[in-house]
């Protein structure tokens, strides 16, 4: 499911935008914000798919272009390089900039037709995002790589005696690596430690208990345990990605 974020300070505008998004998926969800502060906020704690930013979110301010150093800050995020952002403005110059810095996917004119938002935020809405992308990863024995798909995963069991492998449809038993190390390799946000021992791909995480300190899995896949000095830690990382 594709998230959407709204950063516009007029309510009118903010509430025309967001049933646009609506009309083009009731699936989507949109999160709104009325400054940059809250903006970010948002795109720290929820990977967004879309950015619809107003260049001017306080009138109030001569020469207000927040929404652009939004746009400038969200930029420098890895997650977020390519993520495409429209744009609303009366600014020719902004446009300009927009298109030339911060790799604007398109501008909205205001006042600005329904329809042709509606075009443009649908087209932006199909351009597939990192995450969507399929990302293999690569794992190595007895001088044979092997190659898989992070979507096939589903956890890392590490220890002293050597790192197990599960996949959804089988095992790889290898040699023993500090477990940054794996993460290092791994390369993938899709990843994170859930104890001292076990690394999770997320996308297999079905339920959390966290009084009783474990994992249930997807598709029968099992349980497994949360550590207790690494608890916080992983629902942080949880919120983030």
């Amino acid at each position: 499911m594709k998230s959407v974020l709204i950063i516009e300070d007029n309510p009118l505008s903010m509430e025309m935008l967001a049933k646009i998004v609506n009309e083009i998926d009731p699936e989507l969800q949109v999160y709104k914000a009325v400054n940059q502060n809250e903006a970010y906020a948002l795109s720290m704690r929820i990977t967004m798919d879309l950015f619809l930013i107003d260049i001017i979110l306080d009138s109030t301010i001569p020469g207000d272009v927040s929404g652009m150093r939004f746009a400038g800050y969200i930029r420098g995020v890895e997650r977020y390089k390519y993520t495409p952002m429209i744009f609303i403005t009366a600014l020719e110059d902004a446009r300009l900039f927009a298109y030339s810095d911060m790799h604007c996917y398109y501008y909205l004119e205001k006042p600005y037709d329904a329809k042709k938002a509606f075009q443009v935020i649908s087209e932006a809405l199909k351009i597939p995002q990192a995450k969507d992308i399929p990302h293999a990863v690569y794992f190595r024995k007895d001088g044979i790589i092997f190659k898989r798909n992070v979507s096939e995963v589903v956890y890392i069991e590490n220890v002293k005696t050597g790192q197990t492998v599960y996949f959804i449809d089988g095992r790889l038993k290898l040699q023993y690596k500090p477990t940054k190390v794996i993460l290092e390799e791994l390369n993938s946000d899709r990843f994170v430690q859930c104890s001292r021992y076990l690394i999770v791909n997320k996308d297999f995480i079905d339920v959390i208990d966290t009084v009783n300190r474990y994992i249930g899995l997807k598709n029968g896949y099992g349980q497994i345990e949360i550590g207790i000095t690494f608890k916080k830690k992983f629902l942080e990382a949880l919120r983030v990605g």
